[in-house]
């Protein structure tokens, strides 16, 4: 079995901010099927970083600029209805405000796993592989993503 991995980096907006990733898995799984011969098998991409996450969804405004965070928010606000930020224990122990960031970021995922047939990846047609940015200020994250299948 042949494994190919390469790593990319992007430039994340804070609170949710979401960028479509699925062409970069498209060119990992281009590039591992080149360099390898590999046809079908699977890739991973998995973000570098505590308060980031990858996962599938529509990528169109509504979820992107609005619900997913609304949703989240419920789970792990990050300011009450004054606007202060609230307090998370995890403040304690680094002195940041990045507590809700953490929480967001264990309910989705630091990685994702999709299957690949004949050098093409297997989403929906609605399916968008997407990274989000749970901290609460912009950040250089990197994807690394490793293809492996034969």
């Amino acid at each position: 079995m042949a494994v190919y991995t390469e790593t990319k980096t992007y430039h994340t907006r804070a609170h949710m901010g979401m960028i479509d990733v699925s062409e970069d898995f498209r060119t990992a799984v281009r590039h591992a099927c080149q360099q390898t011969g590999i046809r079908s098998g699977i890739i991973t991409g998995f973000t570098t970083g505590g308060v980031a996450g990858l996962t599938t969804l529509e990528f169109e405004p509504g979820m992107v600029h609005h619900d997913l965070k609304a949703a989240m928010d419920v789970f792990s606000p990050y300011t009450d209805e004054t606007g202060r930020v609230i307090h998370y224990r995890h403040h304690d122990t680094w002195h940041d405000d990045n507590g809700s960031s953490h929480i967001k970021a264990a309910l989705l995922s630091p990685f994702i796993t999709i299957p690949f047939v004949e050098g093409e990846i297997t989403l929906g047609p609605w399916q968008n592989l997407t990274l989000v940015e749970c901290d609460t200020r912009d950040r250089v994250r990197d994807i690394v993503f490793q293809v492996m299948g034969e």
